[in-house]
């Protein structure tokens, strides 16, 4: 359990303590619950919203969750004593399995926390194997509880599981058929809201996404988090005056750190480069009392010089790259976390190679640390890839881009996820690696196609031809899988965009013949 109050601490703990079994661990910051984490693993994890000035409880979990300090069998349980919808709306999208606002009874605690444990009893072997990374087997043992029966008490609980199950292995219809109908019952329902649109988005289905979020702007529960969405495939879209548009709607205070980051990239493309900075010098300057927060938004900063300085002459680097030194050692001071200290020496090594300097940023990854990747982030590691590639090893810095994409995709943040597809994009693009993966991609897809697997094989074609936008064929077979799955609009485009798309590129006769094919069978679909 994590609770800053000594006081509220104490006492929580020895309610805990009367209710189970338990063994229970408490601690006074998200630091030394992240210090305890990497000696142990917690079956259950107590959180106060509010910590102090520092990073909340839901920002602890999600920065947790996304470098695997937390299993995916972790249990969350929330408390907070703030009941605006805004902060209740920002612990839901985590979809905590209780959420207990203050003041509680130990009654009402007691019942939450057993029903928590016998929901945990029943679903002990589809957790186990959870942890195992055996997705299939979860889904299986989960069905064969449904065939045998569910307690009623725990049927939203499983309903809820099997559903993320069923995402999360690519079961798009399946899952979404379960959110759909959970919200046919009551349209309320905010988890199964949040499971409808990642679905809409993880299928293609953009309009309808966009359609369902433009409504759930209007729920103060969901306000900041639906802007934040339709910012972020605003992004995609390439249509940067949106994002711009749909995050000026979120209060300039309660901007997290990947919608933030987002809205300077908007500003970037459009050649808004001060208000890049002044946006990230702002949120800096509020969080100086909050070290935690202050150091993200000064590594960000550093960061963006870093990209201001790649994309300029040589010549003319020297003020973006005294700037991003500044930042990181102000930063990078005093830190005692390998991953903070890994991400430090890789943006002053990046510095380094940006200035010519190969020797140095040699030196600066001597450390034992900079060399373990498994909780790197992956805008990090594509700056590694930078980095590696600049010292000459192309092998290294085309692993460390896959290891960027793979674990790109597992994260939660949708903003975050955009964002640095678009770093990972571009790195690729810089580093002439983006070809190379695309046939690998187009080859994956083909086999999915094959196998009958459109919806997969779409999002395999559509990548390749997003990697190699001048390559015909991938675009061809994006377009052949969307007339064969009856699939009229993927993601950023229908078939009319993409056949304007496709026609402009240069073709040879096959592919010149494939298109005349295509065009004729979109016009019999009417697609």
């Amino acid at each position: 359990m994590v609770e800053d109050n000594a006081t509220a601490r104490t006492a929580l703990r020895g309610h805990l303590m009367s209710i189970a079994n338990l063994s229970v661990s408490s601690f006074a910051s998200g630091v030394e619950l992240k210090a305890a984490l990497k000696k142990q693993n917690f079956e259950l994890l107590l959180m106060d919203y509010h910590l102090g000035q520092g990073k909340t409880g839901v920002e602890w979990i999600q920065s947790l969750r996304e470098a695997g300090f937390i299993r995916p069998s972790t249990g969350i349980i929330f408390l907070t004593s703030d009941r605006s919808p805004q902060i209740i709306g920002r612990i839901m999208d985590l979809q905590p399995d209780v959420l207990l606002i203050k003041p509680y009874t130990i009654a009402s605690l007691t019942r939450q926390i057993n029903h928590y444990l016998s929901y945990r009893d029943f679903v002990k072997n589809v957790l186990h194997a959870l942890d195992n990374k055996q997705l299939d087997r979860a889904i299986s043992v989960v069905r064969a509880k449904i065939t045998e029966g569910i307690p009623p008490r725990l049927v939203a609980e499983i309903r809820k599981l099997y559903a993320r199950l069923l995402f999360e292995n690519g079961d798009l219809q399946r899952a979404l058929s379960i959110y759909d109908d959970v919200l046919t019952r009551s349209d309320k329902v905010l988890w199964a809201q949040w499971g409808k649109v990642k679905c809409q988005y993880a299928s293609g289905q953009w309009p309808h996404c966009k359609s369902h979020l433009s409504q759930m702007v209007n729920s103060s529960l969901a306000r900041d988090k639906a802007f934040e969405w339709l910012a972020s495939i605003s992004f995609e879209q390439d249509s940067y005056d949106q994002v711009e548009k749909y995050l000026n709607e979120i209060k300039f205070s309660e901007l997290s750190l990947p919608a933030a980051k987002l809205k300077t990239i908007a500003y970037q493309k459009q050649d808004k480069v001060v208000e890049a900075i002044d946006l990230l010098q702002k949120k800096r300057a509020m969080h100086r009392s909050a070290k935690d927060r202050f150091n993200d938004f000064t590594f960000e900063l550093a960061e963006f010089y870093l990209f201001l300085a790649e994309e300029s002459p040589e010549t003319n680097r020297k003020e973006s790259l005294s700037q991003a030194r500044k930042l990181v050692g102000i930063a990078g001071r005093s830190q005692g976390d390998p991953q903070t200290l890994q991400k430090r020496d890789y943006l002053l090594a990046f510095s380094a190679v940006l200035d010519g300097d190969l020797e140095k940023a040699a030196h600066l990854l001597e450390s034992d640390y900079v060399d373990n990747y498994l909780r790197t982030e992956p805008s990090i590691l594509v700056i590694a890839a930078k980095v590696h590639h600049g010292l000459g090893d192309e092998r290294k810095a085309g692993e460390l881009l896959l290891m960027a994409k793979r674990k790109n995709a597992e994260l939660q943040a949708i903003s975050e996820q955009v964002m640095n597809d678009e770093l990972i994009f571009s790195g690729g693009e810089r580093l002439g690696l983006n070809h190379e993966q695309a046939i690998s991609i187009n080859e994956a897809g083909t086999q999915l196609f094959i196998e009958g697997l459109f919806n997969k094989a779409m999002r395999h074609f559509y990548d390749a031809f997003q990697l190699s936008p001048d390559t015909a064929a991938f675009g061809l077979n994006l377009l052949q899988c969307m007339i064969e799955s009856d699939t009229g609009v993927y993601r950023k485009f229908n078939v009319r965009q993409l056949l304007d798309k496709i026609m402009l590129l240069p073709l040879n006769d096959v592919n010149k013949a494939r298109l005349e094919q295509l065009t004729l069978s979109a016009q019999e679909q009417a697609l």
